[in-house]
């Protein structure tokens, strides 16, 4: 017994639908892959844990943790 397992056929999707789902797929884990590179994660953290000190002109200072 095949648990929970269909074949494309069964699904209703014919070879265009297929090829256009591995298209979006590939596209999808491409673009992923190349923004996780350009990650800043410190300076992410550093938005997230510091309280913000905004200043006169409006513009706003993170500051360092404690």
């Amino acid at each position: 017994m095949k648990l929970l397992s269909i074949t494309f056929s069964e699904m209703g999707l014919d070879p265009f639908a297929r090829v256009l789902l591995g298209i979006i797929s590939l596209t999808f884990l491409l673009t992923f892959f190349l923004t996780t590179r350009n990650m800043d994660t410190k300076g992410l953290l550093r938005v997230l844990y510091a309280k913000p000190l905004r200043k006169r002109d409006g513009t706003v200072e993170y500051r360092k943790g404690n």
